[in-house]
C-alpha cells in the first residue's frame, strides 16, 4: 500500500477548501463563518451538517460524524485513505507519486524535516550577519523601516562573501546535498568539490507558509545589481507559484479576512503593514498565479491589487485581472487600486496620510472597469473599422469567464459601456464640440481673462455644472453630495436642481448634447453658453479625455474643496457681520456656522 509524506498530504489541504471537495456531493449554504447542509451520512429535513474551511473541518451534528477532505471520501465514497489522497492530490493539480515515500530508511518526512532546520538555521544566519553590518542597516534607515518591523519580519542580510554561509551550514552539521537541494548554495563549474552561497549583497526576506515556517528566501539588491531580486529556487518544501511572501502574518491578524491587499514586492509589503495595513501578501516574482488567486480567496473574497503607478505595474495588474477570469465564482473577485504615475505604495505612504491612501482604496476599480479601463485606453478606436474591431475583442474577453453566469453579467456590462461610446460618437458629430473650442483664438482668450472678474467659487461652481452634463454618470455616484451642494451662484444652484430634475423624468437615456440644449433652451441659456466658452473650457479642458475614474477623483476632489471653501467663506461673512451689527440675531447665525464647521471637521 502507497505511503504518502505529511508534506504532500498538507500540500493538499492547503489548496482544496473542505466546502469545494464536501460541496461535490451536500449543497451547502453559507451561514457567517461556516457553511451548513443537509446531512449525507442519515436522512433528514432540517440540516445538521456544518463545514469550517478556516479549521478544515466538517462535522454531523446528528450522527457525530467529524473529519477532513479525506475521510470525507472516505466514508462517502468508500475510498481508502491513499486512494482519498490520490483522488484529491488529482484534484489539486498534484501529482500522486512525486508524494509516495520511497525510502522506509529515510523517508520524505525526514526529508523535510532537515530542510525546515536548514532554512530555519539559514535564516539566523541572516539575521545575525545585519546586526553586525552597516550597509543593510543604511538601506533599511534610508527606507525609514522601524527596528521593531525588521524584528517583525525577520530581515536579515547576506554578505559579500562567497561561501560565508555554506560554511555556517557545514558547521551546523547539515549535508551539502541537502543544502543544494534548497538553492542556497551552488556548485562551482570550474573548482570540483568547490560551493559558493547563493545569495550574495543583498537584503534578505524569508518566506514563510501559512504555518509560520520557513521555506525560501528573497533577496534584494544593494549593490546597484542589474537584478533587483532573486529568490529560492523550487524545492520539496517551497513552490513559487503557490506562495504568497507575509501569508502568515497576514492571516494571523484574522483567518476570514474582511481586507487583503496585494502588492508587487517585500519592501512594499513590509511598508504597508508598518503603516497599518497589516493582512498585506505580495507575491514571488512580478507575475501572479492562479494558485496565488485562489490562495488569496481562501481568506478573502475581494482582494485589492495595489501594484506601482508605472507602466511594468499597471501590466501586471492586467495580466492578473485577465488570469483571475478563469477563475471567477460568484461573490468571488478582485479590486485594483490605481496609483499615481511612478509611484509605489512605500513612496505614496511616505509623502502622503493613512487617510490618503485609503481614500485610494475606498476609490478602487471593481474588476470589471479596470479590464475596461485598460483595454480601451489602449486601443484606437479613431475609425469605424477601429471600434468594430475594438467591440469585438472586449466581447471575447467574456469567453475567458469560466462561469457562464458571470460572463452573462460581463456581455451586459461591456455592451452598455459600448452603447457610451456610440453615444459620444453622436455627440461629437451632432455639436464637434471638441473641433470648434479645443483650440480658441489667442485673441478671445486674451479679450475674456482681461474681462473676467469672477472668483474662484464661480469658476469652480460652473465647472462642477459643465462635469454633471458632460459625464451624467457623475450624478448617480455623487446624488447624495450634490444635493447638499451650495452654491454662491443662486443661478448656478437653480441650473444644478434643473439638471436633478430632468434626469429624475423618463429621458435618463438621452445623450449629453439632448441634456445641454435642454438647458439653453431654458431660462439659462446665457449661462449655460458662457459655461462652454471656449477661454472658460480652457481652464479644464484637460478633464475632457480623461479616463472614467480619473473623472470621478477630479469631480470628488471639486465637491470637497468647494464644500470647505463655501463654509469658510460663509463663517468669514458671519464673523464680519457680528462685528459690524453686534445684534443677537448675527451672534446665533455666527454660532451656528462655527458649530458647523467644527462638526465637518469631527467627521473629516
Amino acid at each position: 500500500m502507497a505511503r504518502y509524506s505529511k508534506e504532500f498530504i498538507n500540500e493538499i489541504k492547503g489548496r482544496l477548501k473542505v466546502s469545494d471537495v464536501v460541496g461535490k456531493s451536500v449543497k451547502l449554504t453559507q451561514r457567517g463563518s461556516e457553511f451548513i447542509g443537509l446531512s449525507p451520512f442519515k436522512n433528514e429535513k432540517t440540516p445538521s451538517f456544518t463545514v469550517n474551511d478556516q479549521k478544515e473541518f466538517y462535522h454531523c451534528f446528528s450522527t457525530s460524524e467529524h473529519g477532513d477532505i479525506f475521510s470525507f471520501l472516505m466514508k462517502t465514497k468508500g475510498l481508502t485513505y491513499p486512494e482519498a489522497i490520490e483522488t484529491l492530490a488529482r484534484q489539486a493539480g498534484l501529482d500522486p507519486e512525486k508524494g509516495k515515500i520511497r525510502n522506509e530508511n529515510y523517508s520524505n518526512e525526514q526529508i523535510n524535516l532537515n530542510l525546515y532546520k536548514i532554512v530555519e538555521d539559514a535564516k539566523n544566519f541572516y539575521r545575525e550577519n545585519l546586526k553586525q553590518s552597516e550597509i543593510p542597516k543604511s538601506y533599511l534607515d534610508k527606507r525609514e523601516v522601524d527596528k521593531d518591523i525588521i524584528n517583525k519580519f525577520e530581515i536579515g542580510y547576506a554578505n559579500n562573501q562567497n561561501s560565508d554561509l555554506f560554511n555556517f551550514l557545514k558547521s551546523k552539521g547539515h549535508k551539502i546535498e541537502d543544502v543544494l537541494k534548497l538553492g542556497l548554495i551552488k556548485k562551482s563549474k570550474y573548482k570540483e568539490n568547490e560551493y559558493y552561497d547563493f545569495f550574495r549583497s543583498r537584503l534578505i526576506f524569508p518566506i514563510k507558509d501559512y504555518r509560520s515556517r520557513v521555506i525560501a528566501f528573497g533577496g534584494r539588491e544593494l549593490d546597484n545589481s542589474e537584478i533587483k531580486y532573486i529568490n529560492s529556487s523550487d524545492s520539496i518544501i517551497f513552490k513559487k507559484s503557490f506562495n504568497l511572501y507575509n501569508i502568515s502574518l497576514a492571516i494571523e491578524e484574522k483567518r476570514n479576512l474582511d481586507e487583503l491587499f496585494l502588492v508587487e514586492g517585500y519592501m512594499d509589503a513590509v511598508s504597508l503593514y508598518q503603516y497599518g495595513f497589516k493582512t498585506v501578501v505580495a507575491p514571488l516574482g512580478t507575475a501572479v498565479t492562479k494558485f496565488q488567486l485562489e490562495a488569496m480567496w481562501r481568506y478573502c473574497k475581494c482582494p485589492t491589487i495595489v501594484f506601482d503607478g508605472d507602466e511594468a505595474g499597471q501590466k501586471a495588474a492586467l495580466r492578473a485581472a485577465r488570469l483571475s477570469l478563469q477563475l471567477l465564482k460568484p461573490e468571488y473577485s478582485l479590486k485594483f487600486c490605481i496609483l499615481p504615475n511612478d509611484t509605489d505604495p512605500d513612496d505614496f505612504l511616505k509623502q502622503n496620510s493613512n487617510e490618503e491612501f485609503k481614500r485610494l482604496i475606498k476609490n478602487s476599480l471593481s474588476l470589471s472597469d479596470f479590464i475596461w479601463n485598460s483595454e480601451y485606453s489602449a486601443s484606437d478606436i479613431s475609425t469605424p473599422e477601429k471600434k468594430a474591431g475594438f467591440e469585438k475583442k472586449v466581447m471575447g474577453i467574456t469567453n475567458e469567464i469560466s462561469d457562464r453566469t458571470i460572463a452573462d453579467y460581463y456581455k451586459k456590462y461591456f455592451s452598455e459601456k459600448i452603447i457610451q461610446i456610440k453615444r459620444i460618437d453622436n455627440v461629437n458629430i451632432n455639436s464637434k464640440k471638441y473641433k470648434n473650442f479645443s483650440k480658441p483664438s489667442n485673441e478671445a482668450l486674451k479679450s475674456e481673462r482681461a474681462n473676467s472678474n469672477q472668483p474662484e467659487s464661480i469658476i469652480r461652481e460652473k465647472i462642477i455644472i459643465w462635469m454633471m452634463i458632460e459625464n451624467q454618470s457623475l450624478i448617480d455616484k455623487y446624488t447624495e453630495e450634490i444635493g447638499n451642494l451650495r452654491f454662491n451662484d443662486k443661478n448656478l444652484a437653480k441650473i444644478c436642481s434643473k439638471i436633478l430634475d430632468f434626469l429624475s423624468q423618463d429621458n435618463k437615456s438621452l445623450e449629453n448634447t439632448d441634456l445641454k440644449t435642454y438647458l439653453e433652451a431654458s431660462e439659462f441659456s446665457n449661462l449655460i453658453r458662457s459655461i462652454y466658452n471656449p477661454s472658460h473650457l480652457e481652464t479644464h479642458k484637460f478633464l475632457i479625455n480623461k479616463q472614467q475614474d480619473e473623472q470621478e477623483k477630479s469631480f470628488e476632489e471639486l465637491l470637497n474643496i468647494h464644500s470647505v471653501s463655501f463654509s469658510n467663506e460663509t463663517l468669514n461673512q458671519a464673523i464680519s457681520d457680528l462685528e459690524k451689527n453686534m445684534d443677537q440675531e448675527s451672534f446665533e447665525n455666527f454660532v451656528k456656522l462655527k458649530m458647523e464647521s467644527l462638526n465637518k471637521g469631527e467627521n473629516k
